[in-house]
């Protein structure tokens, strides 16, 4: 590998790494729930809830969260990518602060609220990283953000097992406070100072990046043209015909909002965010004691919630080696799998239904880890990263906050409502519903799912225009 080439992964790799080292304590909170009900209903705890209380500690986060993603995708186009990502780093600190000397629920419930503001700081993350990776590199970067996820739960189940809830908040702060100084060697992407007008900024970013080392001579040819002669193409003309020549800048904002190339991937997105929420992947993550107790599995909860969180980062390493692998192709891998392994789950479970000592007890356990290793591969992180590639720069950060805060609330409405499910309908018929959603996810891919691997980001909008106004736009 030559020098140039090294030196701009290793700018990328630390810029990438210090934006998405916000998601390692987001990773922590996904499985923190779980290890301090865990610790509360110890004897000798101080703090005692009820279920009722118990259940809001669970979800308050995610429902919280949908009024923080609209504030970081206003900060995002306002601020930048960067800054919103530090802005965001603040309430993440503050949040665990108050966890870390909490003694009642009311504090326990007020911190949990606070870090439900950053919780979908991966908005800004995948924009980032989609903004200023190459095309050719864009899936395999990505992967960083699901990897840092993966990362902080493994790391708190570790914890779990050695420390107690209070010693783990501190942990969180003090590397929030680490991220936030950090962030300030990173610069924003130049594509996003362009459009604010800030070139001698861009400029300077690309020329410390130099990414031009990151490809050959033809390819980086091909960039640059793509750079400059396609998108200036598609930001003058996609939005203008010649009986209409007004300028983008001479639009009203709200008109934005109603053009094809927004509202058809918001419809797309947020159809991905159904058939994802529903197969049941986050559920498997907030409520893993109790998956344990309704399937009877042979280990306790903590141990499977470590092996869940280590299938999960051996699912990002295998997205990440998979990364010139059609998108499609992995959406359809995934759910195909997943639902083969909910299916195992319902099959093994209605066959020794009432059987005291069920033979090959390993079956579900092993099920569910394939279940959590497989949704890597495509199901869980695709939408995430399908939201920072398909909408103009002009509402990037908006449109995110807006479609990822349906995402949340949808979340939020299957773990709240998740025992109640299991209690009227049965731990069988509800990952039943799972895997049918498994497979839904699977027809998505094949007849709706816009392909982007490979693609820049001005070839992905051109995709949600008709043919008609591609045919009038006046590429070089």
């Amino acid at each position: 590998m030559k020098k140039g080439k090294l030196q701009c992964h290793l700018k990328l790799i630390f810029c990438f790494t210090m934006m998405c080292f916000i998601q390692f304590t987001v990773g922590c909170l996904y499985t923190f729930s779980s290890t301090l009900l865990a610790q509360l209903r110890e004897p000798s705890s101080t703090i005692h809830l009820s279920i009722e209380e118990e259940s809001w500690i669970t979800s308050i986060t995610i429902l919280i969260c949908p009024i923080g993603l609209l504030i970081i995708g206003i900060i995002t186009d306002k601020f930048g990518r960067r800054k919103a990502i530090q802005i965001i780093s603040v309430p993440m600190a503050l949040g665990w602060l108050t966890i870390t000397f909490s003694n009642s629920y009311a504090t326990l419930l007020i911190g949990k609220i606070i870090l439900g503001i950053p919780f979908g700081v991966s908005t800004c993350t995948f924009l980032y990283i989609s903004e200023l990776s190459p095309t050719n590199l864009r899936p395999l970067y990505i992967t960083l953000v699901p990897f840092t996820v993966g990362l902080g739960m493994m790391a708190e189940c570790i914890l779990a097992m050695y420390c107690r809830w209070q010693t783990i908040s501190g942990i969180m702060l003090v590397v929030s406070v680490v991220n936030f100084l950090t962030l300030f060697m990173v610069p924003e992407p130049p594509i996003w100072l362009r459009a604010r007008g800030r070139a001698a900024e861009a400029d300077e970013v690309d020329r410390w990046l130099d990414l031009g080392n990151m490809t050959h001579a033809s390819d980086a040819s091909a960039d640059v043209v793509e750079q400059s002669a396609v998108a200036t193409a598609v930001h003058d003309n996609m939005h203008a015909t010649p009986a209409e020549p007004t300028s983008l800048s001479s639009s009203p904002y709200w008109s934005l909002f109603l053009r094809r190339n927004v509202w058809l991937p918001t419809v797309i997105t947020l159809t991905f965010f159904v058939c994802q929420q529903c197969s049941g992947v986050y559920v498997l993550l907030f409520y893993s004691m109790d998956v344990v107790r309704d399937c009877k599995m042979p280990w306790d909860s903590n141990t499977v919630s470590l092996f869940l969180s280590l299938a999960r980062v051996i699912g990002v390493l295998g997205f990440a080696a998979m990364h010139r692998v059609a998108r499609r192709t992995l959406v359809v891998v995934s759910g195909g799998c997943m639902a083969i392994s909910l299916l195992t789950v319902v099959a093994y479970m209605r066959a020794f239904a009432g059987v005291q000592d069920p033979p090959f007890e390993m079956t579900l356990i092993v099920a569910f880890v394939m279940f959590m290793f497989f949704a890597l591969l495509g199901i869980l992180p695709m939408p995430w990263v399908l939201c920072g590639e398909v909408f103009p720069m002009e509402v990037k950060g908006v449109m995110n906050g807006v479609v990822q805060t349906c995402g949340y609330v949808i979340w939020f409405m299957i773990c709240k409502i998740y025992p109640s499910l299991i209690l009227n309908l049965g731990v069988e018929i509800i990952w039943s519903i799972f895997a049918f959603f498994c497979i839904l996810n699977v027809l998505f891919a094949i007849f709706i799912m816009p392909e982007t691997k490979g693609k820049s980001l001005d070839e992905i909008l051109l995709y949600f225009e008709s043919q008609e106004k591609i045919n009038k736009i006046d590429f070089p």
